[in-house]
């Protein structure tokens, strides 16, 4: 039986890092297909920075959408920010330097609605 790759597409205000992010997604996960982010995807991932207000923008605009889940990967994180990103209905909130193979493909997989969804906050642990 043939499976189709979860495509994501990854939004960031620094393009380098959202090659790295891409890349680093690649060889950790051979079942996602990274694409363009004009492309028909499955989830969208939105690598955000300290004080990042283009990429809360671009939060913002996707989770209004509606055209994807949104995964958010955020460097820095206050509870008020994280609330927030919950009130837009954000799938899952990853800390970037904590990001393990494991806790990266549980949010692919649960944004793409392939594995049961975890509650948010254990992202962040």
């Amino acid at each position: 039986m043939f499976k189709k790759p979860i495509t994501i597409s990854v939004h960031a205000t620094d393009e380098l890092a959202r090659a790295r992010f891409a890349r680093e997604v690649r060889a950790v996960l051979p079942e996602v297909k990274v694409v363009r982010r004009d492309e028909e995807r499955d989830v969208d991932f939105v690598l955000m920075g300290a004080d990042d207000h283009a990429a809360a923008a671009t939060v913002r605009r996707l989770t209004r959408a509606g055209e994807a889940p949104v995964v958010l990967v955020a460097d820095e994180l206050g509870e008020s920010e994280l609330m927030a990103v919950s009130e837009y209905g954000v799938e899952s909130v990853l800390w970037r330097p904590a990001i393990t193979r494991r806790r990266l493909s549980q949010a692919v997989h649960s944004a793409a609605g392939c594995c049961p969804k975890a509650p948010m906050l254990t992202a962040l642990v």
